[in-house]
Order: C-alpha cells, then structure tokens, then sequence
C-alpha cells in the first residue's frame, strides 16, 4: 500500500509540471497565431496585448500540484526517521568497536 502513496505522489507532481508547461507553450504560442490572423486578415491594426492570456490560474494550479506531490512523497518515504535510525546504528556500531563508555564521567 505503500508504494501507491508513491506512485500518485509522482503522478501529482507529472499533472503539475505538465500543467505549467503547456500553460507558458500556450502562452508563447498565441500572439504569434494573433500576428499571423492578423497578417491573413490584412485589417486594422495589430497589437500583441490584445493576444495576451493571463495564465495566473494555471500556474498557481501546476504550483500546488507539485508541492502538493513533493510534500507527500516526502511524508510517505520518512526520510528523517530513516536518517536518525540510520544514525544511531552507526554510532551503536562505532561505539562497539572502538569500545567506548558513555557512562563515564566528563571532566
């Protein structure tokens, strides 16, 4: 059960970060399909604010996404607990063969 906290974590952070690329793909993308209306149109004049789209929306979305994802992944995995354990497994270990006391007194 385990690895399907991992595997949706991964997919959230996927679905955020292709939400943020074709997000800024579009909006590169559609001035210039606005220029080149305009150019086939041959009226008025262009201007590339009116072609401009506010994607503020779908970055914040990719954004929560991936953080979202991230702070998931990193919850199931335990990565601190495993690092203090490991921890004191290789003081455990080092204290064993070097044959250290800690129970004497400091001075």
């Amino acid at each position: 059960m385990k690895h399907v906290h991992i595997v949706f974590s991964l997919l959230f952070i996927m679905v955020g970060i292709v939400i943020i690329t074709l997000s800024k793909m579009i909006e590169e993308v559609i001035p210039k399909l606005g220029y080149a209306a305009f150019q086939s149109a041959a009226a008025g004049s262009y201007d590339s604010s009116a072609y401009q789209v506010n994607f503020e929306l779908n970055y914040w979305i990719g954004a929560i996404c991936i953080l979202g994802g991230v702070i998931c992944l990193i919850s199931t995995m335990n990565v601190v607990r495993n690092s203090i354990r490991e921890l004191n497994i290789r003081n455990k270990a080092f204290d064993e063969t070097h044959n250290y006391d800690d129970t004497r007194e400091l001075k």
